[in-house]
């Protein structure tokens, strides 16, 4: 209580301003189905929680000029997203909401303020529980009521032979709602965060509880990383089993198995049929089929960034990957920045993120990162939170105990 009351005397703007980007950012969704757009208020409020951070902005220019090299890739990053928008000035709107999230995490966590990072990480916190109780309206409204405001039902759905209940809660989708239900789960056991063991173990089976009714995904391979990490104790085990659960992830996000005759060839989920072992078929997915359509279209554009909307009305889909996403808002040069600065960033504090924090946030920062081959996280301030914070923790192991 102290660290948020430190906060919001010596920063009111900053704390303000920050909630109500994350507010706003969980609930516009929900808002804009009951026709009701905030997205003005979103954008304000990421350049005020911006704005407000000026200070950090200041010390990382000085830092910047007296150490480049430090902050190269950080350098490649802007100046490629700023090249991006100087060769296809129409992604302004996508490339800039991109920067002013990227920046703005990146400043919450340049100077290592415990106080401001305490605050983010409550706020993460609270978001999570916000989406979770959406997801249980979701579940209650289904169940109980005839309107559809939390949820909705899709045909066809993968796997499901009638319909499948999309518990969406707040969120977009449920994959929405359960990507920001993880990051709060893997930031709830971090030990800046000073709330009794009850309540960390009553807030841990709500999120999980929402999780599992959300039956997105990201779900099964979170909770899959979290037993493999709980169960096995030898390292190279865990790896192994870890490296198999995400392989198999990401193949079978992409290839569908059905049984010959089972299923209706050529809808949105069942792409093409690739090939048969006696009366089983390996179809190309949606996702797999996006990531040819997509790949096709950058070909032929050299790679070179592209109108975002233009591409999206051509193939019809939206890019549903990280990597497409960058390569249209900056290219190649705008990708490759970013893969080095979080691949290096990450990797350097893995092995100490697995020794010295809580399963939870290891296995969570895991299945982020493994989902942006499916997921489109440049604006997404919960991507960068988490990944972020990874990159930029300090390894004095004196402040960071381990919470299981």
């Amino acid at each position: 209580m102290n660290n948020a009351v430190n906060i919001l005397s010596r920063r009111p703007f900053l704390a303000i301003s920050l909630s109500v980007l994350l507010l706003s950012i969980c609930s516009h969704h929900y808002l804009a189905r009951v026709d009701t757009n905030i997205t003005l208020l979103i954008v304000l409020a990421g350049l005020a929680t911006l704005i407000s951070l000026a200070d950090e902005v200041k010390d990382f220019v000085i830092s910047v000029t007296k150490k480049p090299k430090k902050y190269f890739l950080l350098l490649c990053i802007l100046v490629s997203a700023a090249g991006g928008l100087i060769i296809n000035s129409a992604n302004i709107v996508e490339t800039g909401l991109f920067l002013v999230l990227f920046s703005s995490t990146y400043m919450l966590y340049l100077n290592r303020d415990s106080d401001l990072i305490n605050l983010v990480t409550k706020l993460i916190i609270c978001s999570g529980i916000f989406m979770s109780f959406g997801v249980l309206i979701g579940l209650f409204e289904s169940i109980f009521l005839s309107s559809k405001l939390f949820y909705h039902v899709s045909s066809g759905y993968p796997y499901f032979l009638a319909q499948k209940y999309i518990y969406s809660g707040f969120g977009f989708n449920q994959n929405y709602s359960a990507y920001i239900i993880i990051v709060a789960l893997s930031f709830l056991f971090l030990s800046e965060l000073n709330i009794s063991r009850k309540l960390r173990n009553y807030l841990t089976l709500l999120f999980s509880l929402a999780l599992l009714i959300t039956g997105a995904r990201i779900v099964f391979l979170f909770f899959s990383l979290v037993a493999v990490n709980y169960f096995l104790k030898k390292r190279i085990n865990k790896y192994l089993i870890s490296s198999i659960f995400i392989a198999l992830y990401l193949l079978f996000s992409h290839i569908l198995i059905g049984l010959h005759g089972n299923y209706e060839l050529g809808t949105s989920h069942y792409r093409e049929l690739l090939f048969s072992i006696g009366n089983i078929d390996f179809i190309l997915g949606n996702y797999g089929y996006m990531k040819l359509a997509y790949f096709a279209e950058l070909k032929e554009n050299f790679f070179f960034p592209v109108n975002l909307k233009e591409i999206t009305q051509s193939v019809a889909a939206d890019p549903h990957s990280l990597f497409y996403s960058l390569i249209i808002l900056g290219g190649l040069p705008l990708l490759l920045s970013v893969v080095l600065f979080l691949a290096l960033g990450v990797f350097k504090n893995l092995s100490f993120i697995e020794q010295n924090y809580s399963k939870f946030y290891y296995c969570g920062l895991i299945s982020i990162i493994i989902e942006t081959f499916v997921w489109d996280a440049a604006n997404s301030i919960f991507f960068w939170v988490i990944i972020l914070y990874a990159i930029t923790i300090s390894k004095d192991t004196a402040n960071h105990q381990t919470i299981n």
